[in-house]
């Protein structure tokens, strides 16, 4: 009587799947865990922003409901990158130190995207002392342009890898991606004719066991 020659314990086999998989996604929370804490970490400067809204035209503000941020220096400390929102590329014009406060907290008004200071202004009026948090009048610096002009100056020293970097990344991926096909290919190749001899073995183990003859009992 021929005999099948696989046996294979499907059970055993989706159950060290579905235990490689919950691994695989632990690890991964893991690492995204890892990353959130290194990004809120590196935002070492807490803000608390009150956003404006108004034309200013007649020098008046509507105030909404204050925010929390956080802030980190970036571009060697010429400039701020703030945490929320997330992955956003603006830079920010960074406060004078008198503007931060201790324990690296600042106070920020908000109009059209832009960030003032704010001043914490006390004021003795008969008994009473009162403090109060007003906006820098006329905070209008020259950042942007010694920032343009930093930037035309790095720009202006060009080597071979900065005028070629995205094409020799390019070929690398691209040969990284040829290696990796070629990889499977090969493997399919080698691996392909065992599998297809195991296969025709089972095909004519089947054959074989329907031709078998019934004998009798007794």
């Amino acid at each position: 009587m021929p005999t099948i020659p696989i046996d294979v314990n499907y059970t055993s086999i989706i159950t060290q799947t579905i235990y490689w998989i919950a691994y695989g996604l632990l690890g991964l929370i893991v690492t995204l865990g890892l990353i959130a804490a290194y990004f809120y970490l590196t935002h070492n400067i807490k803000a608390t922003v009150f956003p404006m809204y108004g034309s200013g035209k007649d020098g008046v503000f509507s105030f909404g409901k204050a925010k929390t941020n956080k802030v980190k220096w970036v571009k060697k400390k010429r400039a701020w990158k703030s945490l929320f929102p997330l992955f956003n590329s603006k830079d920010r014009e960074p406060f004078d130190q008198e503007y931060i406060y201790p324990g690296n907290q600042i106070y920020v008004f908000e109009i059209n995207g832009e960030w003032i200071p704010g001043r914490i202004n006390i004021d003795q009026t008969e008994n009473e002392i009162r403090a109060e948090i007003n906006p820098v009048p006329y905070y209008i610096r020259n950042w942007m342009a010694a920032e343009d002009k930093i930037d035309d100056s790095e720009f202006a020293k060009n080597d071979f890898w900065a005028n070629n970097k995205m094409l020799i990344m390019t070929i690398i991926a691209v040969a990284i991606c040829c290696a990796l096909a070629g990889l499977t290919i090969y493997l399919t190749y080698e691996f392909a004719s065992p599998a297809a001899g195991a296969m025709n073995n089972l095909a004519g183990a089947l054959k074989g066991f329907g031709n078998i003859e019934a004998t009798p009992m007794g």
